[in-house]
């Protein structure tokens, strides 16, 4: 069996790694996977030993004869979008053209969701303005759901396809730990936060319309106010690019601009907590996996000027002066985020919703500069709440284990196209 994996979305590792994943998995099983991807994805598809063909924006419209020419020379049983969301943003965004070409191609179409869409609110934004999500998904006959960040149980209907992602990721061994915590600069008693970005956050600062782009810009001055808080035994760790604004103290931060997939999961197996600014982070969903306490700081509130501030004050029992200092010098309206610099908010509250996910992590408000510097505490210093956190992760894992494996969830779902797997 042949399968054609579309994962062209630029600048971030997580969709392809969620497919290769499973043609990893059903490698073994005698199928063989070729990729369409952006060229910053072409070292893990490599590493993976799959076939891969690199595309680009350049191209525009021309992606659809690009993809055709795949499909002839390869002859593929089925077409595995990696992930519907990354597919139809890609397409919409970067090429400019209907994603929908892919079910003229004669080939069926297998879609991968990590959000399981037809549960939650079809509102996102792109670049910071605001746009409503393709449901062409209602009508295929099947979708596949990893987990995390997919709620393990009730998927929205009987063509989505729930499934543990990365089986094999496990807690690395002590040995191996204290070796890639070597590599971070770690000294013995310290403690490492791993803070990951990406590059389209960085792209956003530039990019993206007016009010999103000085939230891309301006929020890591605050968070970096917070972290700067962090007992002087915390020492920080940045996959993704830096942020001047963060203002780290150098002796005690350790950038790694560009990773391979690999480095990525050594490096969270290592680290003793994350933290992260948006819910779609792949280090969040994978720390579960690896046994890492996590915290995700959110938005919730509309801040409208100094009415909006009164209004933030009451909710969160009041703001510190950094805090109140910070909103005044925003020049306009700061919204809602739950995907920092995106908002993503109705979206991703849906994603959260009755979601066994959101118990994992401590979640934080990104305005409340107490609630933030003591739950970033709390995660790396506190045995007790990290052992509470552990059970969590535990339990999670233990409902993960009941899910098929990425082989056995395919399986069902080409039965239900009627492939033989």
């Amino acid at each position: 069996m042949r399968l054609l994996f579309l994962s062209m979305l630029a600048q971030t590792l997580h969709e392809t790694t969620v497919g290769v994943d499973l043609a990893n998995r059903l490698k073994g099983d005698g199928v063989e996977s070729h990729f369409v991807v952006d060229a910053y994805n072409e070292a893990q598809i490599r590493a993976a030993g799959h076939g891969w063909t690199i595309v680009g924006p350049e191209l525009g419209h021309r992606v659809r004869d690009a993809v055709a020419r795949v499909v002839r020379s390869f002859a593929p049983d089925a077409i595995v979008l990696s992930d519907y969301l990354a597919h139809w943003v890609t397409h919409r965004v970067n090429y400019e053209t209907d994603p929908w070409y892919v079910q003229d191609l004669g080939v069926p179409v297998i879609p991968m969701d990590l959000y399981d869409l037809g549960s939650t609110a079809p509102q996102v934004d792109l670049l910071g303005r605001p746009a409503v999500i393709d449901e062409n998904y209602r009508s295929m006959p099947v979708r596949l759901l990893p987990v995390p960040v997919n709620r393990p149980q009730d998927p929205s209907g009987p063509q989505a396809v729930p499934y543990r992602a990365n089986p094999v990721l496990r807690p690395p061994t002590t040995a191996r730990r204290d070796e890639v915590r070597r590599s971070l600069g770690a000294r013995h008693g310290e403690r490492l936060l791993l803070f990951p970005t990406l590059p389209w956050q960085y792209t956003m600062q530039t990019r993206a319309a007016p009010l999103a782009r000085e939230t891309a810009r301006r929020l890591p001055r605050l968070l970096g106010h917070y972290l700067r808080r962090l007992p002087r035994s915390t020492r920080f760790v940045m996959l993704g690019p830096y942020f001047e604004g963060l203002g780290l103290p150098a002796d005690r931060v350790h950038i790694e601009p560009v990773t391979t997939v690999r480095r990525y999961h050594d490096v969270l197996g290592a680290v003793d907590a994350v933290a992260s600014a948006f819910l779609t982070s792949y280090a969040l969903e994978r720390a579960i996996l690896v046994d890492v306490p996590g915290l995700l700081t959110v938005n919730s509130h509309r801040v409208d000027g100094p009415a909006g501030t009164a209004r933030l004050a009451g909710a969160l029992g009041g703001l510190t002066p950094g805090v109140r200092t910070w909103l005044d010098g925003f020049p306009g309206v700061v919204d809602t985020f739950y995907g920092w610099p995106l908002r993503w908010t109705e979206f991703l509250q849906g994603v959260l919703r009755d979601n066994p996910f959101t118990d994992t992590v401590v979640r934080t408000e990104v305005f409340d500069e107490r609630s933030v510097v003591s739950g970033l505490e709390a995660v790396l210093y506190d045995p007790a709440e990290r052992d509470r956190l552990a059970a969590v992760r535990a339990g999670y894992r233990d409902a993960l284990d009941k899910l098929p494996d990425p082989a056995g969830a395919f399986r069902a779902a080409a039965d239900q196209l009627g492939i033989q797997a």
